[in-house]
């Protein structure tokens, strides 16, 4: 059973591999990594080449990708991405750009398979105030050029299913978090915010935010990626319970010891506050200003990534990573 990943050096891809060896043999596994890699990622490779692992040199953002022919393939995750929600289109190639090229360098080497691609919450979001959470079947709004791309990743995979006769699973990762998560961040954020005993990370924000712990995400790409049902199926992928920014912030405050004690402001600034991020003015202003620092804002306010799991917790029974626990080992990274 041979097993395709990309962005295997990636915070997911190190522990999606982490767990397919687990239970694969290594010379199962193929993973593409880019020419030209971080020092850091040089050990973690080539203790992947001494067990056994296929390494392929390759960049996806390139029309050939790689200079070997694709091999067959019976499953592939597909996570390489630029995750920085701040870039421009041409950083976000990668997002989709690089789908074309991947299914493009594929060729019949995919007939036959499950293709896995990590998307986001970011290309569901939201055009206008919470009226619930989110779910598979809501309208994908994305107000970020990084949630286009990977909404146009996902519209790629769709599409390529039908010619290149593969079955697809799509997972829109919530916010994932544990050591090793994204620096600049929500949880970074937060972490050094409670650290620094900064105002922004003491407010008691009303957002409700979906969260998942990297290695709950990877044990779950695994199981989609292994049931016959999840083929040509889109997943939310989060924990049940979603807290507020808020109640996150005072649990990391909690583990970091802070001696600053949150702070609550009541009910009807928190109103007005999300009535006045989605007022037209001020969307248009945030728009020409700051946009992505507006966009954080309204997530903040109002429930704008949050998840409803229900399609998840039909297939999915594991418990999820312990949030103290895991905030406790991210505190060892800062």
């Amino acid at each position: 059973m041979a097993i395709l990943i990309t962005g295997a050096t990636g915070f997911i891809g190190r522990r999606l591999v982490e767990r397919l060896l687990a239970d694969t043999s290594p010379i199962d596994l193929i993973c593409i990594v880019k020419r030209s890699l971080r020092n850091s990622d040089d050990a973690t490779i080539e203790a992947w080449r001494h067990l056994g692992v296929r390494i392929i040199e390759g960049d996806l953002t390139d029309p050939n990708v790689a200079h070997e022919l694709a091999p067959p393939i019976d499953t592939v995750f597909h996570l390489a991405a630029n995750i920085d929600t701040t870039a421009g289109t041409e950083e976000l190639r990668v997002n989709d750009a690089g789908c074309t090229n991947l299914l493009s360098w594929l060729g019949r080497a995919a007939w036959g398979a499950r293709l896995v691609y990590a998307s986001s919450i970011a290309v569901v979001d939201r055009s206008g105030p919470a009226r619930g959470a989110l779910n598979e079947a809501s309208p994908c709004v994305p107000r970020t050029e990084y949630g286009r791309s990977k909404l146009r990743g996902e519209q790629i995979i769709q599409a390529g299913a039908a010619e290149l006769h593969y079955q697809y699973t799509i997972v829109r990762l919530a916010t994932v978090y544990g050591p090793g998560a994204k620096a600049g961040g929500l949880f970074d954020r937060l972490m050094r915010g409670a650290l620094h005993h900064r105002l922004l990370a003491r407010l008691d924000w009303p957002g409700r935010t979906s969260i998942v712990h990297v290695d709950d995400a990877a044990a779950i790409m695994v199981m989609l990626a292994r049931r016959p049902d999840a083929g040509n199926q889109i997943y939310c992928i989060a924990n049940p319970e979603a807290p507020t920014i808020g109640a996150l912030g005072e649990s990391i405050a909690g583990v970091v010891r802070s001696s600053r004690p949150p702070l609550h402001l009541p009910s009807w600034v928190w109103r007005l506050g999300r009535s006045i991020a989605w007022s037209r003015s001020a969307q248009l202003l945030g728009a020409i200003v700051a946009q992505t620092t507006f966009w954080r804002l309204t997530l903040m306010l109002d429930d704008g990534f949050w998840f409803d799991t229900e399609k998840l917790q039909s297939v999915w029974s594991g418990p999820s990573k312990d949030l103290i626990e895991a905030l406790t080992e991210m505190v060892k990274y800062l």
